[in-house]
């Protein structure tokens, strides 16, 4: 095995919605730490009313883009795009009435900050957590980060992840609302560089596999491999954290979104089987320490005890860009997803709210 084959990925670049998964089951049973809790809530983005003249009433024209048929050669590859360091800030998040008083939006984030940028870290995984209240299920939606789509208040088009670099988590959720006319007011933040602790303490996890898949967890893996062919196995922490950042096996990032998908459902599935106050206290106290969120503990406890003492709780996946809305594109020399945005804007209104014509 060569060096690089036995590097492990950035553990600051992984996944997102499995530690979502144990967070919102944890909480259910933990009245006890609303302390706790509300120390996640310290230093907060503000949330405040939008200007008059904001940048998105004038978008700046969207870009020439070269059409790609067929799958990009880079379709396993990341790119970052230049930001220029006056671009960069902390921007607020604009308050928008909800659409729905039964249902709130959460937007999860998953960071990559690197020491030598400050405030230029990147969001990796970007998913969308909307629950109903009245009708008990959560749906969770994946952004893919390729979205070529417009930046408001940087007047310039870009992918969608690099609404992070430019302005925090409040540009992130200022980019989403105002290209798919939401409604999110509330976030969840972490780097997942302890993911493997939550799920070593839930002694693995069990998930189905590719060959490829198999493969790829192993290059990384320099003991406990698993056995090259498609089948399922338990998991160990380490394990988890390369099968959900792998978007290297042909199917870039819908391949990992998916499978960040996968390890939420499973981890949300093993989380209910435990509803064991001392289990979940422990999985609770050890999440404390990496997530930040500008929702209050009492929303948070709520949430959790839907989740995992509700019979009738019920989860469904998705993905934006939807099926046949979207296109290879080049910019630059590499390529974008660029997307029907009207179309998606009205798929997932529907997907969330059941909204139809």
């Amino acid at each position: 095995m060569n060096q690089q084959a036995k590097k492990k990925p950035s553990a600051g670049r992984i996944i997102l919605i499995a530690l979502a998964a144990i967070l919102v089951a944890g909480f259910g049973a933990l009245g006890f730490l609303y302390a706790k809790l509300s120390s996640m809530r310290e230093n907060v983005v503000p949330v405040t009313s939008k200007p008059t003249m904001h940048a998105m009433a004038t978008p700046a024209p969207e870009p020439s883009l070269t059409p790609i048929v067929g799958t990009p050669e880079d379709i396993d590859e990341d790119h970052d795009d230049p930001v220029e360091t006056d671009e960069i800030g902390e921007d607020p998040i604009y308050n928008t009435d909800a659409i729905d008083e039964t249902v709130i939006n959460i937007l999860i984030l998953g960071e990559d900050t690197r020491p030598s940028e400050k405030n230029a870290g990147r969001s990796d995984s970007m998913m969308l957590l909307s629950y109903n209240s009245e009708t008990n299920e959560a749906k969770l939606v994946s952004f893919l980060r390729d979205t070529y789509i417009y930046i408001p208040g940087r007047a310039r088009w870009n992918r969608i992840n690099t609404a992070y670099r430019f302005g925090g988590v409040g540009l992130t959720i200022n980019t989403i609302n105002e290209n798919f006319g939401l409604d999110i007011q509330y976030y969840i933040i972490t780097d997942f560089q302890n993911m493997v602790k939550i799920v070593d303490m839930l002694g693995g996890l069990e998930l189905r596999v590719t060959q490829k898949e198999a493969a790829y967890i192993n290059k990384y893996m320099q003991t406990d491999p698993l056995p090259e062919e498609e089948g399922t196995y338990v998991l160990t922490g380490e394990q988890v954290l390369v099968h959900c950042r792998n978007r290297r096996t042909g199917d870039g990032d819908w391949g990992r979104t998916s499978r960040q998908r996968q390890v939420m459902l499973a981890l949300f599935n093993r989380a209910k089987q435990e509803r064991n106050v001392s289990t979940l206290t422990s999985l609770a106290n050890e999440l404390l320490q990496y997530v930040r969120t500008n929702i209050d503990a009492a929303t948070l406890v709520q949430l959790g005890a839907d989740a995992v003492f509700s019979d009738d709780f019920t989860l469904k996946g998705g993905t934006v860009p939807f099926a046949d809305t979207w296109k290879y594109a080049s910019i630059d020399g590499k390529s974008v997803v660029t997307i029907d945005l009207e179309e998606n804007r009205e798929l997932l209104h529907d997907f969330l709210f059941g909204e139809s014509d």
